[in-house]
């Protein structure tokens, strides 16, 4: 019997949340995790007679679920106290949060450095790879004793033996302790960073680089491994970002007002205003540039690098072989340039074979 009460209030808190999902209207992103959440599956009686009707709604409830952030930051906090230090394939640090790599795959890292070698050979032009190592080989303080982590230095010494890579981490280090230069919420760098990367761009392509563009700060700042693991008590990072006025950005032949979304910088992860986010295919123009065309196969962090690089050239076409369809061998055709770079993070190159799948190569 005295049991009875926690049963129905727990039976009536369960009816409350069920009510409430009813009754709200559905939503189509979580902001806390980054994602798109899942829609109400269409009912049909072959969905439903193969059980796929009742998988697609139990997502939906649960991706649905009335105070799921709530819930969720909960659940992660409860891990926190109860000891675990690892969770979403996130580590927990202290104030930083890192990404667990033990699981990054060299044959990768071969297998896209080995399709840039392709594309040179095709195209009769150099491919520099920029390769970017994660926070937790530069910082290597902050990760604790026991994270599973990748030998990173192992995986750019395989890259660097099938294609042209920049030396990049040597830099990192050496400028580690200037200015922070990841964030620690987020995989990317900060505009501190990608300063680093932008001078490693310039010595490989012959470019005298130019002084800093004036840097903007955007407090509130949760990246992308706070989507994954949101500890409630972790501060929130500054986005910090340099962009030049002279610099113009086209994309789906839209030219943009600035390079940065301004709305986006409003959301919980500012990165991904950057250059309005990740697109197949976008165009930096600066009329003022003495040089031409410059290609570029890139990834998110390549968003933070771009703007000062486009300084130096009429145009930049930069390529996202994440969500780019089209064929990069006559894109590089198309595109009269002297270099191509590929901007890619290492947990990029390690973890998908997304330049070796383009088609042309």
């Amino acid at each position: 019997m005295r049991k009875a009460p926690l049963f129905l209030t727990g039976m009536a808190l369960l009816l409350l949340l069920a009510g409430a999902q009813l009754l709200l209207p559905a939503r189509d992103m979580s902001d806390m995790e980054n994602r798109r959440l899942a829609s109400a599956p269409a009912w049909t009686a072959e969905a439903f007679v193969g059980g796929d009707w009742a998988k697609s709604l139990e997502t939906f409830a649960a991706d649905q679920l009335p105070l799921r952030d709530q819930f969720v930051s909960l659940h992660t906090a409860a891990q926190t106290l109860l000891g675990r230090r690892e969770g979403g394939g996130v580590i927990r640090s202290g104030d930083w949060l890192l990404d667990r790599s033990d699981g990054w795959s060299e044959r990768n890292v071969r297998l896209n450095a080995r399709a840039l070698a392709s594309l040179s050979e095709i195209t009769g032009k150099p491919v520099y790879l920029l390769a970017v190592p994660s926070s937790a080989c530069v910082y290597p303080e902050k990760a604790p004793a026991w994270a599973p982590l990748a030998d990173e230095q192992a995986l750019l010494n395989a890259a660097g033996e099938e294609t042209a890579l920049l030396p990049l981490l040597g830099d990192l280090t050496a400028a580690r302790d200037l200015s922070p230069l990841y964030y620690r919420t987020d995989h990317h760098w900060t505009a501190a960073g990608a300063r680093v990367g932008y001078l490693a761009a310039c010595r490989a392509l012959g470019l005298t680089p130019l002084d800093e563009a004036e840097i903007r700060s955007c407090p509130g700042f949760y990246g992308s491994y706070f989507a994954r693991c949101p500890l409630p008590s972790l501060a929130p990072d500054t986005l910090t970002f340099a962009c030049p006025s002279h610099v113009e950005l086209v994309i789906d032949g839209e030219t943009k007002e600035g390079l940065v979304d301004e709305a986006g910088l409003a959301r919980r992860d500012k990165y991904a205003a950057l250059l309005y986010g990740n697109h197949p295919v976008i165009l930096l123009r600066c009329d003022s540039a003495a040089e031409g065309t410059l290609l570029v196969i890139k990834d998110s962090y390549a968003n933070a690098l771009l703007p000062a690089l486009a300084q130096h050239f009429r145009q930049v076409v930069a390529v996202d072989p994440r969500y780019f369809t089209g064929d990069i061998a006559a894109l590089a055709h198309q595109y009269e340039g002297d270099a191509i770079l590929c901007v890619y993070g290492l947990n990029t190159l390690a973890t998908g074979r997304t330049i070796q799948q383009l088609e042309g190569l």
